[in-house]
């Protein structure tokens, strides 16, 4: 497999394609060709990943600027479904980090829905991204097989390339569905326990892990938390969160 910059009309072709394919969009528009050329022939940065001559993943990224801070922002990264599980996203996101750094950049942002363990295990536990900043409903509501009849929400992961998140194993188990954090905020790290698996067409438990995982999460980031890792356990999964100074995230 190799992973390049997108350098021809058929790359930008394929990348609007597999959009589609990857999400299940229906009633959403993929992000266009025109919008794609433009942006990697101005400051952005669209990679795709080749299989055979077969286009079978991409990643998405253009110049972002938060408060003075400055970043690439990497907006979508996807892989067809008959080459997930093979460690395909993983090199794609490796691939963009090392890009970023050499285009100067010392920070990687996105975002990704901590409702969907998986994600937020990837994100975190591999990736090493810190993730703060949620977004209530962010896109407003979306008309994706993935993501239809819920809410948005959104957590932003950070990548750094000159530091990363300090694990732990130690941290204080909350059961959303049984309690709150809110007693146990003095602590240095907490875990919240989510479903590792929600059927997506279940809109009603869905929506009900929804509202109680943005209840906790907005509440850990209230009192200076951020998500530094994803924890297994059997059908539970721990998005485990950590004071801001214990995390290694400087301010």
């Amino acid at each position: 497999m190799q992973i390049r910059r997108a350098d021809r009309t058929e790359d930008y072709f394929a990348v609007e394609r597999i959009q589609r394919d990857i999400w299940g969009m229906e009633g959403e528009c993929p992000v266009p060709v025109p919008i794609l050329v433009a942006m990697n022939n101005n400051g952005g940065l669209i990679e795709v990943a080749e299989e055979g001559g077969r286009i079978i993943g991409f990643s998405m990224a253009f110049p972002g600027k938060h408060k003075g801070r400055e970043f690439l922002y990497s907006h979508m990264a996807g892989v067809l479904k008959e080459y997930r599980n093979m460690n395909i996203g993983y090199q794609i996101k490796m691939h963009q980090f090392e890009s970023a750094k050499l285009m100067g950049y010392n920070e990687v942002r996105w975002t990704f829905d901590p409702l969907k363990a998986r994600n937020s295990y990837f994100n975190t536990h591999k990736l090493k991204a810190f993730a703060f900043g949620y977004k209530l409903n962010y896109y407003g509501f979306m008309e994706s097989k993935e993501n239809r009849g819920v809410e948005s929400d959104r957590i932003e992961a950070h990548r750094y390339m000159d530091r990363e998140p300090q694990k732990t194993d130690v941290f204080i188990k909350v059961n959303l569905a049984s309690g709150s954090v809110e007693q146990s905020v003095h602590e240095d790290s907490i875990g919240i326990g989510i479903p590792a698996d929600i059927p997506q067409t279940d809109t009603a438990l869905v929506n009900k892990w929804r509202h109680l995982t943005r209840r906790a999460i907005l509440t850990l980031e209230e009192n200076d938390f951020v998500m530094v890792d994803v924890l297994k356990d059997g059908d539970v999964d721990y998005l485990i969160f950590s004071k801001r100074e214990k995390s290694g995230l400087l301010r």
